[in-house]
């Protein structure tokens, strides 16, 4: 590492001179989508600029490569900055610029040096995170799901893997959407039964800007109780063919876009993993390896029709490898862990259509999600269960906005989803499951799903409010939801606002949950879908231009949850480990809780300095078979988060990033239980009559990066080195039943990361 560094430092500047970039694109409404002509576009600090064309088009030539910040004025609209913008000379910086029209002129004058956007139809719990934000995130592997730890309210399980656990709402209640197409899943080596797994497989790179919800989303979304990701990602080159050639630690990728004829763009990347190998020089006895893809293809019928492709899909791979001459610990991991293999894809094709005053988007997808898991006996090398299970889902939306007024605004649409559930599942009883479960089948059914939201504003431009009303129904169940949705907020000053929202959320039970069945009966069917209400107020205050400030309370009331018959515990508090959840019968009959406050500041990096400070109290409790509320797997009190960088010239970028939770809730071992399911397994038996009832000691860890910049004659790079636990605190994660000699009393401390380093660089021409 030593020696690379020194390479970046002494070595590589020296090549390096003087070079000049271009950024162009276009400005459109955010409301309809049309071309907003002689709209002024500058480079913040600079004398570059330019007006867009009767199209919205502009191009700014000569800028300085480097990172720069973008704003974009007009009269008559909410002036509109952009940070983080990458001036390359490789190829042009395309960017899509929306400004809202606004009502008050004054109003509009006063923030106008503001880089923060607002949603009207979400004033709460938003947080928009550009693609620099992503990359450049101490320890957050260019996975987007990590990023978004430096955000209130959001905590994870183990470092290593990605579980977006929002305001204390589990694994499985999050939602995912990627240029207008929903996607089930975007991580590999997914839980099925839940949204997370290790390591994010949406390629950064591509990524324009993304929208975090973290509770309070407008009616148009629904299915998710807790979180909304939405990701729009950058257009192709518009004039050549680019690319680049990205290397990290633990993969390898490549991405190339270009022009599609003189009316669309495209792009391509594929990425395949090399962590197996280095998995094996450590002598570790699992080998996982991914393949992952993804392209988009934009293409404009004429000036009010554009047709956009999305593709997503992903090869995930798990072998073992257990030396000849095993440890106890590598045997035993060996043991505990069961193959699981996996592939998946979602392509989707989106019509959007401009008419007066507003547009529509039809989003037509498919999506398939293959599962492979096995285990076995560790003494007979017996299948002790297979699950075989392919979850397809065709999708059809249409989403339509209209200005009816330049105070009101209505979005409606609706959809179908045909969902296909084959299931080849085969479980023996073992003392951690105590009940044999077998089935082989085809479970067709279809939700639907529609929605319509009014938006309005005050004549002065200080009250907006959202009212929307949405509706769910799922012909296997038999089921029919209502969901209304209420949002307002009110600008006290030109720099403080008062915000607050109500909404009901509901969310169908998982697939696999529904398609169980014993003696031709389907064992489920009867359940209602997971209700959650949401009841969320704060304020918000633009402290500096670059300098924002929220606090915001939060109340999540759950019914329905989905709880175990044999266990008796909910599955509220599963889905945060590798495998499956909700292959048994359950009763929809738990209830839940959460309830907190959170901080946030937020620092925007418009000349040298960023930062985000996060501070969440949050308690959550679910009820079980029995109706008592117990503390929630998710139940971490406290979080915090701090993060900061600083970049020096237009070539050197320097962050950190310290994380602290207070323990995480731990459930003991049943002993007895244990040691026979040991035997069969490898594995323990928690005693779920004291579910939660311990707790594990604080977690804090200190995260590095640096990043170095090059610039070539059309050429460019970013080279880095990335420290997780930098101070290498052991941070005691859980405890797992072993009969390792080594530990008499049956357990077996389970750290988290330690000191690790990771390099890598990407070129790109």
């Amino acid at each position: 590492m030593k020696k690379i560094y020194l390479l970046l430092t002494f070595c590589l500047p020296v090549w390096t001179f003087a070079q000049t970039g271009v950024v162009r694109g276009t400005v459109t409404d955010a409301l309809t989508k049309q071309a907003i002509p002689g709209v002024t576009v500058q480079v913040v600090g600079t004398s570059f600029g330019a007006v867009s064309d009767i199209e919205g088009n502009f191009q700014i030539s000569g800028i300085p490569v480097g990172v720069v910040t973008i704003r974009a004025t007009f009269v008559g609209f909410t002036p509109l900055t952009k940070t983080d913008i990458v001036v390359q000379n490789s190829r042009p910086t395309v960017l899509q610029l929306e400004l809202s029209e606004s009502i008050n002129e004054a109003a509009s004058v006063t923030i106008q040096g503001s880089v923060f956007e607002t949603k009207s139809d979400a004033p709460v719990s938003i947080r928009s995170i550009s693609a620099e934000e992503i990359r450049r995130t101490p320890g957050g592997q260019g996975d987007i799901s990590r990023s978004l730890l430096s955000l209130p309210g959001v905590t994870t399980g183990a470092d290593n893997r990605n579980d977006l656990l929002v305001r204390g709402g589990g694994p499985g209640e999050n939602a995912y959407f990627l240029d207008g197409i929903e996607i089930p899943q975007i991580n590999h080596f997914a839980t099925q039964g839940a949204t997370g797994g290790p390591l994010g497989m949406i390629n950064v790179d591509f990524i324009a800007n993304s929208d975090f919800y973290s509770g309070g989303f407008p009616a148009r979304y629904g299915d998710a109780l807790s979180s909304l990701l939405i990701i729009e990602n950058r257009p192709g080159s518009p004039d050549r063919i680019a690319g680049d050639f990205t290397v990290s630690a633990t993969d390898a990728g490549i991405n190339l876009d270009g022009p599609l004829g003189n009316k669309g763009n495209w792009f391509f990347s594929a990425r395949r993993s090399y962590i197996q190998f280095l998995f094996e020089v450590i002598g570790l006895p699992i080998l996982p390896s991914y393949w992952d893809f993804q392209t988009k293809l934009e293409y404009n019928l004429n000036k009010n029709n554009r047709l956009t492709f999305v593709g997503l899909g992903a090869i995930d791979n798990f072998e073992f490898n257990v030396p000849e001459d095993p440890t106890f610990e590598q045997q035993e991991i060996a043991d505990r862990i069961f193959d699981n293999d996996q592939w998946s894809y979602t392509n989707g094709l989106v019509w959007r259509h401009l008419f007066k005053d507003g547009f529509m988007n039809m989003a037509l997808s498919r999506s398939m999600n293959e599962f492979r898991f096995a285990d076995v006996n560790r003494e007979t090398n017996e299948n002790i269960f297979t699950n075989t299970s392919q979850e397809s889902e065709n999708r059809l939306r249409v989403d339509v906005d209209k200005k009816i007024t330049k105070t009101l605004s209505l979005g409606y649409g609706g959809g179908a989803t045909n969902a296909r559930i084959a299931s080849d599942f085969f479980q023996k009883a073992t003392p951690a499951v105590p009940f044999d479960l077998t089935f082989q089948n085809t479970l067709l059914l279809w939700k639907y799903f529609a929605y319509g939201q009014a938006i309005l504003r005050n004549a002065n431009g200080k009250f907006t409010s959202t009212l929307g009303l949405r509706y769910d129904g799922n012909s296997f169940l038999g089921k029919n939801y209502l969901a209304p949705r209420l949002s307002a907020s009110y600008a006290l000053t030109p720099t403080v606002s008062l915000n607050a929202s109500y909404g009901v959320f509901n969310q169908s039970p998982e697939y696999l949950t529904m398609a169980i069945s014993q003696n031709n009966t389907y064992v489920n069917q009867d359940l209602p879908y997971i209700h959650t209400s949401h009841y969320i107020g704060g304020a918000a205050w633009q402290a500096r231009p670059s300098l924002r400030l929220s606090l915001e309370g939060f109340y999540k009331q759950y019914e329905n949850y989905p709880v175990s018959e044999k266990s008796g515990i909910s599955l509220a508090n599963l889905g945060g480990d590798f495998g499956f959840v909700g292959a048994e019968a359950v009763s929809g009959i738990g209830k839940g809780r959460a309830y907190g406050l959170e901080l946030f500041a937020q620092k925007k990096m418009v000349e040298r300095l960023y930062g985000l400070a996060s501070y969440a109290l949050v308690w959550s409790e679910f009820t079980g078979k029995d109706g008592v509320f117990r503390p929630s797997s998710w139940d971490v009190r406290h979080a915090v988060s701090l993060t900061s960088g600083y970049r020096i010239g237009q070539k050197w970028e320097f962050g950190v990033k310290w994380r602290f939770t207070s323990g995480n809730p731990f459930t003991p071992f049943d002993l007895a239980k244990s040691a026979a399911e040991y035997k069969i397994t490898g594995r323990g038996v928690q005693d779920f009559s004291k579910l939660n009832s311990l707790r594990m000691p604080a977690y804090h860890r200190l995260d590095f990066r640096v990043d170095r910049r090059f610039f070539f004659n059309k050429l460019n790079g970013v080279a880095y080195i990335d420290i997780q636990n930098l101070y290498n605190h052991d941070n005691l994660f859980t405890y797992t039943y072993t009969q390792d000699p080594a530990y008499p009393n049956n357990l077996r401390p389970s750290s988290q990361v330690s000191f690790l380093p990771n390099i890598g660089f990407s070129i790109e021409w």
